[in-house]
């Protein structure tokens, strides 16, 4: 359906509530933002966990390039969302270096305007999960706010940079290279955000295992990660 509203309507900031598109997408944005997934087990809950490569790491100025998501239930990975996007400015060389992906990679790939109605709709009423997941929701509500006048700010999400910690209560090495060596997990296509995201997948369950047996509902453990949150912050 989206698709189709993409061919008659340029999604506009100033033009949102006249917008089908932007209306589609801020409805999304209200799905996700609803918390009703935390009322769920942890074993009935689904989960998504996501990543994002970038042009470069300044949240106000840089472009996503290349956004995935894996949808896990019941310890099995059951959908695999993979886009490569076209910036509307040149990647920074620095991170070129990172992930390797490079502008002629990209000319022929669809807008982030296209790619985010898609990427929500994937997300759905899933469980948001990533590694190190504030970057990638600050760029998501970033490119959201500036195209569809909405942003998930609020949405629940879990962090397996702070499951972790709270797993390893002194383990203060929480890239996501040091938890893939904890738990002897290998990533294919690091830095590429599918691979990213099945590794960080990977890891994610692991650690869900070990916390099930303290934390029965997403909100108990959304909470606890929260506290810990704050905790550090103070």
């Amino acid at each position: 359906m989206w698709k189709n509203l993409l061919k008659t309507v340029s999604p506009r900031k100033n033009d949102a509530e006249r917008d089908p598109l932007a209306t589609y997408v801020r409805q999304h944005c209200d799905a996700i933002r609803s918390q009703s997934v935390l009322k769920m087990t942890l074993n009935e809950a689904t989960y998504c966990i996501i990543d994002l490569e970038t042009t470069g790491l300044n949240v106000a100025e840089d472009a996503i390039i290349n956004a995935a998501g894996v949808k896990v239930k019941r310890g099995k990975i059951t959908k695999i969302y993979d886009s490569y996007i076209k910036p509307p400015s040149p990647i920074r060389q620095e991170s070129i270096q990172w992930h390797g992906i490079t502008d002629d990679m990209l000319t022929d790939k669809p807008s982030i305007a296209e790619v985010l109605p898609e990427f929500l709709s994937f997300i759905g009423s899933s469980m948001i999960v990533g590694h190190h997941i504030n970057f990638d929701l600050r760029m998501l509500n970033r490119h959201l706010k500036d195209y569809y006048d909405c942003t998930l700010e609020d949405a629940p999400w879990l962090d397996t940079m702070l499951l972790y910690k709270m797993v390893m209560e002194n383990n203060t090495n929480t890239q996501l290279d040091d938890l893939l060596n904890t738990y002897s997990i290998d990533c294919e296509q690091r830095h590429r955000a599918l691979g990213d995201s099945i590794a960080t997948t990977k890891v994610f369950l692991k650690i869900l295992q070990e916390l099930s047996s303290s934390h029965k509902t997403l909100n108990d453990l959304f909470c606890a990660q929260q506290d810990l949150s704050r905790k550090e912050h103070m």
